[in-house]
C-alpha cells in the first residue's frame, strides 16, 4: 500500500542526451543509452507527517538502452542535514517504494541500486546559471542553448501536459557534469548534453 507522502519543488537533470532530451518525446536515446543525474530539492513535502522542507535529493543513473528497457543501476545520495526520520523518508521516496509516480516507475527500471550516501548537497536555483554540487559525487552546472548557427543564446522549454515527471519545463545545455562514484559511475558530459530544471507537484498519479 502506497504511503502519503507529497513533494513540491525544483527538479534537476543532466544527462548525456543532446539537449531537449528525446525521452520528452517517446524516442530513444541520442547515443543509445542513458547516464547521468536527476534529483530534486524540496521546497514544501512531507511523508507521513516527516516534513521534508529544504533538503535535496540525487540519483546517479546509468541504463545501457533507453529508459523503459531497463537493466538500469541507480547510485543514491541524500542531503546528510536530513535527520533519521527524514532520510528514512526520502529513500522511501525515490527508492520507489513508498509509491507514486514517478519514482514507482522509475524504479522498476534499475536492476541495481547502491547506497544511499549522505552528502552534503547543494543546489542554487538560477536559470541559466544554476549549479549542483552533490559531496565529491556529482558536479553539475548549466548554461543556455545557442543557435548552432548565429551562436545567439536560445530560450528553450518543454510542454508536457501529460508528463510522468514534469508538465512544463525549462530547457538548457550543460556547461559543466561530472559523476564519481567507484567503477560504476565514473562519467564527465559536454556541453552538447542535456539540462533541465522544472518546478514539480509529486506525486503525478
Amino acid at each position: 500500500m502506497s504511503k502519503k507522502w507529497h513533494i513540491h519543488g525544483d527538479y534537476l537533470l543532466g544527462c548525456n542526451c543532446d539537449y531537449g532530451c528525446p525521452c520528452n518525446f517517446n524516442a530513444p536515446p541520442t547515443k543509445g543509452f542513458c547516464e547521468g543525474a536527476i534529483g530534486f530539492r524540496v521546497e514544501d513535502g512531507a511523508y507521513n507527517g516527516v516534513r521534508l522542507d529544504g533538503l535535496s535529493t540525487f540519483i546517479g543513473v546509468k541504463w545501457p538502452g533507453a529508459i523503459h528497457e531497463g537493466n538500469g543501476k541507480a547510485s543514491i545520495y541524500i542531503d546528510e542535514e536530513a535527520s533519521a526520520e527524514q532520510r528514512d523518508a526520502l529513500i522511501k521516496i525515490i527508492s520507489g517504494e513508498a509509491g507514486g509516480l514517478p519514482f514507482e516507475i522509475l524504479a522498476n527500471t534499475f536492476t541495481e541500486i547502491i547506497g544511499p550516501k549522505f552528502v552534503p548537497i547543494e543546489v542554487k536555483v538560477a536559470g541559466k546559471n544554476t549549479e549542483v554540487t552533490v559531496g565529491n559525487h556529482i558536479r553539475m552546472a548549466f548554461a543556455s542553448i545557442r543557435n548552432p548557427v548565429s551562436g545567439v543564446e536560445t530560450d528553450s522549454k518543454v510542454v508536457l501536459p501529460k508528463g510522468m515527471i514534469f508538465k512544463e519545463a525549462d530547457q538548457y545545455s550543460l556547461k559543466e557534469f561530472w559523476l564519481k562514484d567507484g567503477s560504476h559511475f565514473d562519467m564527465t558530459l559536454d556541453g552538447k548534453c542535456a539540462a533541465e530544471h522544472a518546478k514539480v507537484q509529486w506525486p503525478t498519479g
